[in-house]
């Protein structure tokens, strides 16, 4: 088998990732953005990564890791994101412990698939050092680029955990 390339960043990426989203109550505020939204995740922490590290993202530098985060996702993600879903929805007739068994092995399938999608973005980052403001600022561009509308409340709310993680 051969494993791609990993950028010097993409484990740092990783874990503030991961110290972001583990928190159930984080986790659930990502969620939220993702499902009501239209935020992707990976895109999303993306920003806030970038941001934390005082770096406000170039719009060229954005609007790639859009574009390439827009095509991951649909023909990637969702494919397994939805047969997951459907499986702890309605099992069909595979026997409990076997239906929950196969959901976690397509739960893990997607969890690499959007951590190659991550390694990819980290390649993509580009603007300019912009202290404080970057977190919320990205989030913004974000948003503006892509065409959705979340919650300000929500967006302040991840821009917060961002930058109490990124102080740690």
């Amino acid at each position: 088998m051969v494993e791609p390339t990993a950028h010097p960043d993409a484990d740092r990426f990783w874990r503030f990732s991961l110290a972001l989203y583990l928190p159930e109550e984080n986790r659930a505020l990502f969620l939220r953005l993702q499902d009501e939204d239209g935020m992707d995740v990976p895109l999303t922490l993306f920003c806030l990564w970038c941001g934390a590290e005082g770096l406000a993202l170039s719009e060229p530098a954005l609007h790639a890791a859009i574009a390439f985060s827009g095509d991951w996702r649909r023909e990637r993600v969702e494919p397994l994101r939805t047969l997951r879903r459907r499986w702890k929805e309605a099992p069909g007739s595979l026997p409990p412990a076997l239906a929950e068994a196969a959901r976690q092995r397509v739960a893990a399938a997607e969890q690499a698939i959007e951590r190659l999608q991550m390694d990819h973005l980290v390649t993509l980052r580009a603007g300019a050092p912009d202290g404080t403001q970057a977190l919320r600022r990205n989030l913004d561009l974000y948003a503006r680029l892509a065409g959705l509308a979340p919650a300000q409340v929500d967006r302040e709310a991840v821009a917060r955990i961002a930058s109490q993680q990124g102080n740690e």
